[in-house]
């Protein structure tokens, strides 16, 4: 990487257009007031009541969704309960059940696909919390409102069934669930949202859970003081009056979502349709993935290795802009000609 120049980073699922302006300006203004512990207001899950038509009793606040997913799983699940989860999902769902030493079960998916009748055997009396990415990270599939309704249907309401929605603002598929309304119908779902993917906050760490209040109290009780810092609040209530910004990066990324899956079709990759910010594509052989690896490297384009997630014969690719996408296409075509 030493003697590369600078590298397109693709490899992350962060917002390629970065943020919207106006969050720069505000973090500018803040940051003469460091040397200030920060006061939490309330400020900004009172703006997401608003937003979601929920009470500010409804929303936990936390640094990155994965704080929040690991207080849901130190306030709900016991040392003797048990998570289920899909294989081929979002990472820190093992690592934050490994950090509590609690047990995990792995659903298949289905063709690169989560399919809620492979978690149903699976379910026992010590099933706590079941966790599902949608759209799931890293294949970009959904699952859809019956498909998840089928699901909440037939457990029991003891069990949470976390709906992780990281992406959900890129979503274009007219079956995507509503998850507040199943919320709203299902008092056991909890729904964790992030400012790192759309809103472009990555560095700034700032997720949360819109949840039951009986639930929302018991994990902020066991919330951690000072878990935002002085320009992580302010920076996302000021992300969310500029929707403008938003939808302008949901449209480019629909649209280049689009042409690089095509383009990537067309050359007889095996991409996966993706309702996210980012391609995946699966490989028969380990040694070809690592090879398009390598060769999108040294054209300076970074994208990630899923192995260092346990998946041997996958990489994910994070939409870029057209100029991005068009240095991807022609790497490829020239390793398939």
């Amino acid at each position: 990487m030493s003697n590369r120049g600078k590298v397109i980073k693709l490899n992350a699922n962060e917002n390629f257009y970065g943020c919207a302006p106006e969050v720069l300006n505000s973090i500018n203004h803040k940051i003469t007031n460091v040397n200030l512990y920060p006061q939490h207001s309330g400020r900004l899950e009172e703006i997401l009541a608003e937003k979601f038509s929920v009470s500010p009793q409804n929303i936990v606040t936390g640094g990155g969704s994965v704080r929040v997913i690991d207080g849901i799983v130190q306030t709900f699940v016991e040392p003797d309960e048990e998570i289920i989860i899909f294989d081929r999902s979002f990472v820190a769902y093992q690592q934050v059940a490994k950090s509590h030493r609690r047990k995990v079960h792995l659903a298949k998916q289905n063709n690169f696909v989560c399919d809620v009748n492979n978690i149903f055997p699976l379910i026992s009396n010590k099933t706590k919390v079941i966790f599902i990415a949608n759209p799931n990270n890293p294949t970009g599939t959904i699952i859809s409102d019956s498909e998840l309704e089928l699901l909440l249907c037939e457990i029991s309401p003891e069990i949470l069934v976390v709906i992780d929605e990281a992406y959900f603002e890129y979503v274009t598929d007219t079956t995507f669930p509503d998850s507040l309304s199943l919320q709203r119908k299902y008092p056991n779902v909890v729904i964790v949202r992030t400012f790192s993917k759309i809103y472009g906050l990555a560095g700034l760490r700032i997720g949360y859970a819109v949840l039951e209040e009986s639930l929302s109290e018991k994990m902020k009780q066991n919330r951690i003081p000072f878990f935002f810092n002085l320009i992580s609040e302010q920076a996302a209530i000021i992300a969310l009056k500029y929707e403008n910004f938003i939808q302008e990066c949901k449209v480019r990324n629909y649209t280049e979502r689009n042409y690089l899956y095509s383009s990537l079709k067309d050359s007889g990759f095996n991409v996966i349709e993706s309702q996210a910010n980012f391609l995946y594509l699966s490989f028969d052989d380990e040694q070809e993935k690592d090879l398009i690896f390598e060769k999108l490297l040294d054209r300076e384009i970074l994208i990630c290795n899923l192995k260092i997630f346990g998946q041997d014969k996958s990489l994910r690719i994070t939409i870029g802009n057209r100029e991005a996408n068009n240095k991807i296409i022609e790497c490829l075509e020239a390793h398939n000609s």
